[in-house]
């Protein structure tokens, strides 16, 4: 039993983690005229072991363990982004729109909470999940990443 649980958590770990490899950030080559690069990273979004996939336009773009980003090149407009949460981790999922703007680098923080409420509730422990994504100016955004970020691929939905 000892053997099976000490797997299970190498496993999850392993799935959830960066590359040591991994570039660190930095900054995308300029996308074609009229298009944007849209940079995700996440940065304090528990559960740290487990990852959400992240979708724009129902298309998956990334996985990204905590201290991942990528970086996608959109058109400008209206776009859908979704934050999906393996069912078992009991975090929210999110759904919310972004504007994409020619030629103007958009940055999206994922992160959240966790906050034990302690013994609120007769029948025991409680806790508060929270799923947050952020969007955050290019001058907030870059000092942050070049410190906690390694690159990863976009998921190839081809």
């Amino acid at each position: 039993m000892r053997t099976l649980l000490i797997s299970l958590i190498l496993l999850l770990a392993g799935c959830a983690s960066v590359p040591s490899n991994a570039p660190a950030y930095s900054r995308a080559a300029e996308p074609p005229p009229g298009l944007s690069n849209v940079y995700i990273y996440r940065l304090g979004a528990y559960p740290i072991l487990r990852a959400p996939t992240i979708s724009i336009d129902r298309r998956a773009v990334i996985s990204p363990a905590e201290r991942a980003y990528t970086v996608v090149t959109l058109p400008p407009g209206s776009h859908e982004v979704q934050v999906n949460w393996p069912w078992d981790t009991g975090w929210p999922d999110l759904t919310f729109k972004i504007d994409v703007e020619p030629n103007t680098p958009l940055y999206l923080k994922v992160s959240g909470s966790f906050t034990h409420l302690g013994s609120v509730y007769p029948a025991g422990l409680s806790y508060e999940a929270g799923s947050s994504v952020h969007r955050l100016p290019q001058a907030v955004a870059e000092p942050e990443m070049t410190v906690c970020c390694r690159y990863v691929r976009p998921i190839d939905n081809r």
